[in-house]
């Protein structure tokens, strides 16, 4: 079986909204087996709307659409679904009664406007809303259907996982489309495929995609099977190879975060960690606490962004900074000595750096992040060099703290 996603609305096209949606529909689709061919954005205009679904219905087997399916003037879907397949809006009472109860219940009176939901299309089923008051709507025609749910997002991910994915999947052959995703951090995309372009070359079979960002470079791979079994077994496989070759990189698979890996290392080892942040302001601290459970292993932080709170709070020495800079390899190794004897934890870690975009000079540019690291056994210090952008800056230092944390747990050069 194989898909289009159409999803409709003009504060989509004009970024007003970012289409989250179309990320959730896909990746349950996938789930289900389905393959989504084609995605399509159109606005609130009916002859686009037509289009769209004429294109779909010619190229696809299941046609998904979103949006437009609300009270006022501007929610046309349910008109143009009317107008394409040729029926006539239809007045259920039972609806309309149902409406008025849930209302009720709230305690509110039901806005008049509210009427129109219970106008729905000739010969379509419906799809219970236990969230909203948009009921979904499916057409069948000529082999092929369409589902029309509403564009809330929480309308929408009830809908699909409790009435659409089911019917769906009573279709027909299902095939399975498995999905992994190896994380890697600390190593670049270019480097990667150095690495493994051979392992690349044996298994065309497989699909591998690269998808880089500046917390690191997520590797997906994606395997299409009449069995499960089979499919799975294949990406284990070539997910081993790759293991063996970058392994050093790779923090975690598919939904795991670099901050909750941390988390569950300090655990095993039951150590305990505190921050001296600089150039992130904090967010070191927030990504860890951002885990349930972090007070196990995160004592705190500081936040030493000018000079008199590293000296007088983490016990930087003034003539550190006045000789070497606030940004610099002595003053970050100081730091993490501060704050772990500040807070009597097991390891400390220390960040400064320029995040910008001002602020730079020709021998300490912006970008120039110093991290370092004080534990019971040694104290260690690495300069990053960064670009421009002052907040993708803290996010790559971020990431780039924890990182060194984790490797100094697994004991990775």
């Amino acid at each position: 079986m194989n898909a289009e996603l159409i999803t409709i609305g003009d504060e989509l096209l004009y970024g007003h909204t970012l289409d989250t949606n179309a990320a959730f529909i896909g990746m349950k689709l996938a789930e289900a087996g389905i393959d989504l061919l084609y995605h399509t954005s159109v606005g609130d205009q009916a002859d686009t709307i037509l289009t769209a679904l004429g294109n779909a219905m010619n190229r696809v087997d299941i046609i998904l659409v979103t949006g437009g399916l609300g009270p006022t003037h501007d929610d046309i879907t349910k008109k143009t679904l009317c107008k394409f397949f040729k029926r006539q809006l239809v007045f259920h009472e039972g609806v309309l009664k149902d409406l008025m109860k849930r209302y009720s219940d709230l305690g509110m009176a039901m806005p008049a406007v509210n009427q129109n939901q219970a106008l729905l299309p000739q010969g379509a089923k419906f799809i219970e809303n236990k969230i909203g008051s948009a009921l979904g709507m499916v057409f069948e025609e000529n082999d092929k259907i369409l589902v029309a749910m509403p564009g809330v997002p929480a309308e929408m991910k009830s809908m699909l996982i409790e009435s659409v994915l089911p019917m769906l999947k009573q279709r027909g052959p299902r095939t399975f489309i498995i999905q992994k995703t190896i994380r890697t951090i600390g190593i670049m995309e270019a480097a990667i495929f150095e690495k493994v372009s051979g392992l690349i070359e044996e298994n065309s079979q497989i699909k591998i995609a690269f998808l880089p960002g500046y917390k690191g470079v997520d590797i997906r791979f994606t395997v299409k099977s009449s069995s499960e079994e089979k499919a799975r077994q294949a990406i284990d496989d070539l997910v081993g190879k790759f293991q063996s070759r970058i392994g050093k990189y790779i923090f975690g698979f598919d939904d795991d975060e670099l901050p909750a890996v941390i988390g569950g290392l300090l655990k095993e080892r039951k150590l305990t960690l505190s921050v001296a942040e600089s150039c992130t302001g904090g967010l070191i601290g927030k990504l860890l606490t951002d885990v349930p459970g972090s007070s196990e292993y995160f004592l705190g932080g500081i936040i030493a962004y000018a000079n008199k709170i590293k000296t007088n709070v983490l016990n930087v020495p003034e003539d550190t900074i006045s000789d070497h800079g606030a940004v610099s390899a002595q003053t970050a190794v100081a730091m993490a000595k501060g704050v772990r004897a500040l807070t009597d934890s097991a390891i400390g870690l220390s960040i400064t750096g320029i995040a910008g975009p001002t602020g730079g000079t020709e021998s300490k540019p912006v970008g120039l992040t110093y991290i370092g690291l004080c534990d019971s056994q040694d104290t260690i210090v690495e300069e990053f060099r960064y670009g421009t952008d002052r907040e993708r800056n803290r996010v790559r230092a971020a990431y780039s703290a924890l990182n060194l944390v984790r490797k100094r747990l697994l004991n990775l050069a």
